[in-house]
């Protein structure tokens, strides 16, 4: 059944391509999508990372682990925004790359006949997948060729549990050798769906990314920030498509109540902007595009964010932040990030993606959740109204996120482990789990 599987599965995609093709988005990186000869040298690591979140769990492993700058390794994403994350992080100044022996490039497509040359060209000791990514392509064509996988930071949500268990007995040919999972939920659905597969349980490896040192902005210029201080200043951050009517019903609540409230609005997807533009500009709300303005000073206005790599440092600047992905069912956005400039997030009820965190951070008081738009305004002004000591907030937050982390040095240990044994079968390494 596997290999009338993959065949047919090869098929598929030499009949998708043509049509892929004409994407604008596909087409970026094209070479390397579909002639993975293009990548320059062998390997001795290949990490796949998906998008700009698991680019900068990718830059944590090559930051946090000395020993792998002596290895060789070729880190991958699938979109442009993974690429400009590891550019940025691990190219600074456009220079050359921390620990010259990385190499960065887009993840091929997962055609078994295109994945089998780009293993044969990268010729790596093990493959590291990061969080979700469950490729059938290159999965079988690592199991081919004996080349061990390990899926560190594992999440699994019910709804792709299900689906993969429609399939189980196919899933289970294309298994990864390993699995850390970030949950004892996520932990037990993999060994449902693989119960040949050694799974254990880590910590998330975006604890470590949780920042408490300074609520400074670092990346934006001092004179985009004058007046922001005298000003009220909402975040409605990582917003996806699926809630834009909602955030667009939010919007109007707070210029009904707050009519001089500065607004900045974060599309998850940059490609939404245009979407943007055309919803306030028919509702007659007034908008700025950041990349068209020097200043927050816009009262009563939505800033429209089109520029990439700045929310992080915009939260020390604002006065309350709602985190998107939550009012849906989308899975959730990283609503961890605004407590290391001392905020406390909104967030929807839908946030699956991230019950690693724990429900405790809700009791605590540390997030609020919300049920529905009207909720949301409310609790937003509550923030707005509220003279919260931010600095008890950071260190309520530094405590919470310090007895989580550690996720990234057990990851590194394992890797290393890996890479000198050659299989994932040995001896789990020890470590906090």
């Amino acid at each position: 059944m596997g290999s009338v599987f993959l065949v047919a599965y090869n098929l598929a995609w030499s009949v998708a391509l043509p049509f892929l093709a004409c994407s604008s988005r596909l087409r970026q990186g094209w070479g390397q999508r579909v002639f993975p000869s293009g990548f320059r040298r062998r390997a001795d690591l290949w990490i796949q990372a998906s998008s700009a979140g698991e680019a900068y769990l990718a830059t944590q492993l090559i930051e946090s682990c000395p020993e792998l700058n002596k290895k060789r390794v070729v880190i991958t994403c699938s979109t442009t925004q993974g690429l400009e994350v590891l550019n940025k992080t691990l190219r600074p100044q456009g220079g050359q790359l921390k620990g010259n022996q990385v190499e960065l490039g887009y993840f091929p497509f997962d055609m078994p006949f295109i994945m089998g040359k780009a293993l044969e060209n990268i010729t790596p000791k093990a493959v590291v997948i990061l969080e979700t990514e469950l490729w059938p392509g290159l999965l079988g064509q690592c199991k081919k060729q004996d080349i061990p996988v390990l899926l560190i930071n594992g999440r699994l949500s019910e709804r792709s549990y299900r689906r993969y268990m429609g399939f189980v007995s196919l899933w289970r040919r294309y298994a990864p050798s390993k699995i850390l999972a970030v949950s004892e939920q996520d932990a037990q659905r993999f060994k449902n769906l693989y119960p040949q597969v050694f799974v254990d349980v880590m910590k998330n490896m975006k604890f470590d990314r949780i920042s408490f040192k300074s609520r400074q902005a670092h990346k934006i210029k001092p004179k985009f920030l004058e007046g922001v201080a005298t000003r009220t200043f909402v975040v409605l951050a990582s917003i996806r498509k699926e809630e834009e009517a909602d955030i667009l019903e939010a919007i109007r609540g707070l210029y009904l109540k707050t009519p001089d409230v500065v607004i900045g609005l974060f599309p998850r997807h940059m490609h939404r902007v245009k979407a943007w533009v055309k919803l306030l500009k028919s509702e007659g709300i007034g908008f700025v595009l950041r990349s068209q303005t020097s200043s927050l000073d816009h009262p009563g206005m939505v800033i429209l964010w089109d520029v990439f790599g700045e929310l992080a440092d915009i939260y020390g600047v604002a006065t309350a932040v709602f985190v998107g992905g939550t009012l849906r069912p989308c899975g959730g956005q990283n609503f961890l990030e605004p407590l290391g400039s001392g905020l406390v997030p909104c967030i929807g009820p839908y946030w699956d993606n991230f019950a690693w965190v724990g429900k405790e951070i809700i009791r605590s008081g540390l997030v609020t959740e919300v049920r529905d738009v009207r909720e949301l305004v409310d609790a937003l002004m509550n923030e707005m109204q509220r003279k919260r000591d931010r600095e008890e907030v950071v260190r309520k937050a530094a405590k919470y996120i310090g007895e989580r982390q550690g996720g990234t040095e057990r990851a590194c240990k394992e890797i290393l482990g890996l890479l000198a044994a050659g299989t994932t079968r040995a001896t789990p390494v020890k470590g906090a789990s």
